[in-house]
């Protein structure tokens, strides 16, 4: 978690940049938020001023208006603390492989405390802090993610008898399959939208500056702005790729426990109990690194 919101600042400090050098590039901006622009729409489009007011659009142009104040850690920062409580479920689930009659009533209430936590989101639950999502996807987000509370709200309660959490697992773990499929959609349909665009508006308004200003700096003020174009260009294309990386992890965690749960329902060795736990707690530990190495961007 600590990793994972080294990486969500720096995102948002390149947010913080795009909008500055978006508003910086053009005299007729104001630093506002959601901006109001004007882009071209006619290839006969005379020269405009890049931001309106409360006027009409120039002829062959049309008005689009852009939010920069939604904040990426606010989008993915419950759906970390998702996977966070899926590994306290596995390794609830873990430590009844190992010693069927282990008391797991820590890790189940822990993980009842992060689904409860995510119960707070509302608008992570209701799918609605995602660009792009289309209807049905939000929409099996939200009931997944209120049948996997409930599910950890009746773990917690069975967390003391062993026999009553096995059984409730095998019957009703599904839920958790459920959430974290339509989490790893969610995380991905971000990555190729809002993820990106963030990099995407600072490169266009770093160069729309140099545009403007080239013949009044000097050379070397234009090799400073210039790599700078360059490199928001360049932070643009790992966008998709960074939040592939958190799709994969959720997609670990998703077969650990799915695994997890397989042996539970099954009859197994004490060896084949612990061989089963050792493997799916590895996959939880290589998910959760995935994760930590989006603390150092690129």
């Amino acid at each position: 978690m600590t990793a994972t919101a080294s990486y969500f600042d720096a995102v948002e400090q390149r947010r913080r940049e795009a909008a500055a050098a978006l508003v910086a590039s053009d005299p007729s901006c104001l630093p506002a938020t959601p901006l109001q622009i004007q882009v071209p729409i006619a290839p006969s489009a005379s020269a405009a001023p890049l931001c309106l007011g409360n006027e009409a659009p120039a002829p062959g142009y049309m008005a689009f208006e852009i939010d920069i104040g939604s904040s990426p850690r606010a989008v993915l920062e419950p759906r970390i603390a998702l996977i966070a409580a899926i590994s306290d479920y596995a390794d609830a689930l873990a430590a009844i492989l190992d010693a069927p009659k282990t008391d797991v009533s820590a890790e189940i209430t822990a993980f009842a405390d992060q689904a409860d936590r995510l119960a707070r989101f509302s608008n992570f639950v209701a799918g609605t802090d995602l660009p792009n999502v289309n209807a049905a996807v939000a929409s099996e987000q939200g009931q997944s993610l209120v049948a996997l509370i409930a599910f950890a709200s009746d773990l917690a309660r069975e967390a003391r008898q062993t026999k009553d959490v096995r059984a409730l697992v095998i019957e009703r773990g599904a839920v958790v399959d459920r959430a974290l499929a339509a989490l790893s959609v969610q995380v991905t349909t971000w990555g190729r939208g809002a993820a990106r665009n963030a990099d995407d508006l600072y490169g266009n308004a770093l160069f729309r500056t140099y545009i403007r200003n080239r013949a009044s700096l000097s050379a070397d003020q234009r090799e400073q702005l210039a790599a700078r174009v360059f490199a928001a260009r360049e932070a643009a294309k790992d966008g998709p790729a960074r939040a592939a990386q958190v799709a994969d992890a959720i997609d670990l965690a998703a077969k650990a426990q799915g695994g997890l749960r397989d042996a539970l329902a099954g009859r197994l060795t004490p060896q084949q109990r612990r061989a089963a736990a050792r493997l799916n707690i590895d996959r939880i530990t290589r998910a959760l690194g995935l994760i930590a190495s989006l603390a150092t961007p690129a």
